[in-house]
């Protein structure tokens, strides 16, 4: 998620502290004395929902919870003040920095986790977030890009993950990549990354999502690219879907462009996904059951008007061996082919095997990647030819690692 200027906690946000410990309240206190906050007031005990009915009505911006004294009581405070007003920024408190408690308290409603030491860049880069949420100037929604696959197997993935690191180059504009196969996505560990929460966290919280939380579950590459990852733990489970507007919209809010590996979502997340879609690139190979699927999805499609913006990509290309002309294919799609992908086993394999994005490698697949990526945001396909020795995507030859956060 992009920095958050300083003008966005132009004035003193108003805090509430819930701090049984009179010594951890008290040095609650002075860690605050340095940030753009303003303690209306100080709890001496774990509230009750009763209670928090009239905290609600205090009009404070923040509530921070000290979880040490008792962390399941300080899990239901969370809770509730997080039920009772979605507009106030929870912020958990803790002399312990353990992952396994963030959770816990994102998962109960808390946007922040303070641990101890309180460090004062820490406390003012969770107050400016805070600040972030009150009411802005809108803005233009960032385009939707949106991924899907013909049948399994197919490489939608491997396509839309580096088409995204390309766009990032590209446009230099913010840009999101999201996994929605919830169950065995491959986005983050084809960029090396082990992400703490996911796309399906979104989805549980999308009541209470808003940008400051979105923030929290993504994971961030060294090219700028933001990626919203699969669970790291399989599972049977599946979003419903009722929250997809809401996970979208945010994430349209906040980025240029929203990449979506579609994934295996069905049902609702994947009607959202068509109808929101600024451009759907719909990923089949020259075969007979990929053709034949894709007849139908651009059938339903267009029955639905969704289909405008569909673009037509080929993967695998090889006329070699392909027993299917381009024209025949396009007779039975009922529109041309926009983008063939060539075959590249070899250098997908040995590229998620080392977890190195294969769009750093100057190869026939990555160049037709780029061009798609420059039409995806108006430049022209073929750049001022320059002496060079490689592709060089991001000035050099070797990509840094990922960083998380």
């Amino acid at each position: 998620m992009p920095p958050i200027s300083d003008s966005a906690s132009s004035s003193p946000l108003t805090v509430v502290l819930i701090a049984p410990n009179a010594a951890r309240r008290r040095s609650l206190a002075t860690a605050l004395g340095g940030s753009r906050a303003s303690i209306t007031r100080e709890i001496k005990e774990y509230p009750s929902r009763s209670d928090l009915t009239t905290l609600a009505g205090l009009d404070c911006e923040a509530v921070i919870v000290d979880l040490d004294e008792d962390v399941e009581q300080a899990m239901r405070v969370i809770e509730n003040v997080s039920s009772l007003n979605a507009a106030t920024t929870v912020m958990a408190y803790s002399s312990r920095h353990d992952e396994a408690l963030m959770r816990r308290t994102m998962q109960a409603g808390a946007r922040e986790f303070l641990a101890e030491p309180l460090l004062p860049e820490t406390v003012r880069e969770a107050f400016i977030r805070a600040s972030g949420r009150r009411p802005k100037q809108e803005k233009a929604l960032g385009k939707m890009l949106v991924f899907a696959a013909t049948k399994g197997g197919i490489g939608v993935t491997t396509i839309a993950a580096n088409f995204a690191m390309a766009l990032t180059k590209e446009s230099g504009a913010r840009v999101v990549v999201v996994d929605l196969d919830f169950q065995l996505g491959e986005i983050a560990v084809g960029f090396n990354m082990t992400p703490t929460f996911s796309v399906v966290d979104a989805f549980a919280n999308a009541a209470r999502l808003d940008r400051d939380l979105m923030a929290t579950l993504l994971v961030h590459h060294s090219c700028g690219l933001a990626v919203l990852a699969s669970p790291e733990e399989y599972s049977f489970h599946v979003p419903a879907g009722d929250g997809a507007d809401k996970v979208f919209r945010i994430l349209r809010e906040e980025f240029d462009f929203v990449v979506v590996d579609a994934g295996t979502c069905r049902g609702r997340i994947q009607e959202t996904l068509f109808e929101m879609a600024d451009k759907l690139y719909l990923v089949t190979e020259m075969t007979f059951p990929a053709l034949r699927n894709a007849h139908r999805m651009i059938g339903y499609l267009s029955a639905r008007d969704d289909a405008r913006q569909l673009e037509v990509v080929v993967n695998r290309s090889n006329p070699r061996i392909c027993k299917i002309d381009e024209q025949s294919a396009a007779k039975a799609l009922t529109r041309p082919v926009k983008w063939k992908v060539p075959d590249a086993y070899a250098a997908v394999r040995a590229a998620q095997d080392s977890g190195v994005p294969l769009i750093m490698e100057n190869l026939p697949i990555t160049r037709v990647l780029v061009q798609m990526a420059r039409a995806a945001c108006g430049k022209p396909l073929h750049p001022e030819k320059k002496a060079s020795k490689g592709l060089d995507l991001f000035g050099l030859r070797g990509l840094p690692g990922p960083v998380e956060g």
